[in-house]
């Protein structure tokens, strides 16, 4: 049985100054996060640009992440797209690449779906595949919720694996209650960087932390504190995470992309901090974001 667990970071995708998928970063970002003990890579998700790409790029970054990982952990990539047909056509080429399970998207723009509309949605893409689908759950960015009757059908399917949900932390606790009632091996993860250690501490399987691919190593102090009982520690980390968070994606977290791949930069992982649509950011955003890399380095790269 697929089950989802630990530190799943939804991994950045590193691009020349073409917005073309960079070979030798995307490479080198890899081995950074398998050294900082990941337990999956999720990719083409929010962080990772995925609705941005043309197919040939989402393609050529899962092969180049597939080939650099070997099996040592698994592998989610997103199929989701505005369009229908495209979602069932990057499912059926994600299978056939040999990532370990796909990651769908509630439809986004057509807003005011009903339970059903989104239920029959998911079933149908699980319909197209024979790999295990994982939900993500960003009603934020869609529009469409997930009423909990029909997250309820859909995790007592096995064809899901699991479900990422961001933001909502009275969902997430709603989330798992059914799972409980429902599925227990169906894994309930949690996105949002602010309430990790409360998420854990409430019985999320994993995380799935936007900011994982450069603070893995930060993200799994706070796995560790949570399942040695510790507690205090563990809010104590959530603090400092928060700390760091706020000096890498801004007051306003509007640097929360470009933030990210600019600290990245600063490290020497990747080549350029180039994003598909954010403008760079100014010198004084830079200063900020160098500033919070160095404060907490030994949090990243190891002491």
């Amino acid at each position: 049985m697929f089950k989802l667990k630990g530190i799943i970071p939804p991994m950045v995708t590193p691009f020349d100054r073409e917005k073309k998928v960079d070979e030798a970063s995307t490479k080198r970002l890899v081995t950074f996060m398998l050294e900082a003990g990941v337990d999956g890579l999720f990719l083409l998700g929010t962080m990772g640009e995925g609705l941005a790409l043309a197919a040939r790029e989402k393609y050529r970054l899962v092969e180049i992440v597939l080939s650099e990982v070997r099996g040592r952990c698994p592998v989610i990539a997103s199929a989701s797209d505005p369009a229908w047909e495209e979602t069932l056509a990057n499912v059926k080429e994600l299978e056939r690449l040999g990532v370990d399970a796909v990651v769908v998207l509630q439809p986004a723009f057509f807003k005011l779906l009903s339970g059903e509309d989104v239920e029959k949605y998911f079933f149908a893409v699980a319909e197209a595949t024979e790999l295990p689908v994982v939900i993500y759950n960003n009603p934020s960015l869609t529009g469409n919720e997930i009423p909990l009757e029909n997250m309820q059908r859909l995790m007592a399917s096995p064809q899901f694996a699991g479900v990422n949900s961001s933001g909502d932390f009275d969902y997430l606790i709603s989330l798992l209650a059914l799972r409980n009632e429902t599925r227990r091996e169906f894994s309930v993860l949690q996105g949002n960087e602010a309430a990790l250690a409360p998420a854990l501490l409430a019985g999320a399987d994993g995380l799935v932390p936007g900011i994982g691919s450069l603070a893995t190593r930060f993200v799994k102090k706070i796995y560790a504190a949570v399942r040695a009982g510790e507690k205090e520690e563990a809010l104590d980390l959530q603090q400092k995470m928060n700390s760091f968070f706020d000096g890498i994606y801004g007051p306003d977290v509007s640097d929360w992309l470009r933030g990210h791949k600019e600290a990245l930069a600063y490290l020497g992982i990747i080549d350029c901090p180039e994003t598909v649509y954010y403008q760079p950011l100014s010198a004084e955003r830079k200063a900020r974001v160098h500033a919070a890399v160095e404060r907490w380095k030994g949090f990243l790269v190891g002491e």
